[in-house]
């Protein structure tokens, strides 16, 4: 019988997706908003996108189905392949731009070349698949700690260094930040 994740496992799946460079970038295309009101559609948009995903996992756990499988219930064989096709481009192309994003991070801090990091970063997740749902549980925790870890130190050092808050404003073009 194969192993099922839990509630648990899941969310601490998806909040490692959810503090990443990746989704720290991706918020400044808000910065023309200003620092409040970004922050504040930014804090929405996640609890209204969470709250949806998540009112539509418990389907899934209710009935003991996958998100694809649950969706046949409404959609039909048809559409929960069509679903399935729509999530598989939606994660190959957010993966793309996390590996990106985070050879851009990993390089600024350790000089050394982009696409050795994007190759490292690249064998790093298909390291995390191949090590499967078994021993999930463990590796999410020591990366979601990391990732919480790192996250309070980059925000520190964004808050308290000035010079930090103007290169990432010159960097990004982020006007109004500073």
């Amino acid at each position: 019988m194969q192993r099922q994740t839990t509630i648990i496992e899941n969310s601490m799946i998806w909040c490692g997706a959810g503090i990443s460079i990746a989704e720290i970038l991706t918020g400044t295309y808000l910065a023309p908003l200003g620092f409040t009101k970004g922050i504040a559609v930014i804090i929405l948009g996640h609890i209204i996108g969470c709250f949806l995903l998540f009112l539509a996992g418990i389907i899934g756990g209710q009935q003991r189905l996958s998100s694809m499988n649950a969706a046949k219930i409404s959609f039909g064989q048809n559409g929960s392949k069509f679903f399935a096709l729509l999530n598989v481009l939606q994660l190959i192309g957010w993966t793309g731009i996390m590996i990106y994003d985070g050879a851009l991070a990993a390089n600024g801090v350790w000089h050394l070349n982009q696409a050795l990091w994007v190759i490292l970063i690249g064998a790093l997740i298909i390291g995390w698949l191949l090590v499967g749902v078994r021993h999930l549980y463990y590796l999410n925790l020591a990366t979601i700690s990391t990732l919480l870890i790192l996250s309070g130190l980059l925000c520190a050092a964004i808050f308290t260094h000035h010079s930090t808050v103007h290169q990432l404003v010159h960097c990004h073009g982020l006007k109004g930040w500073s």
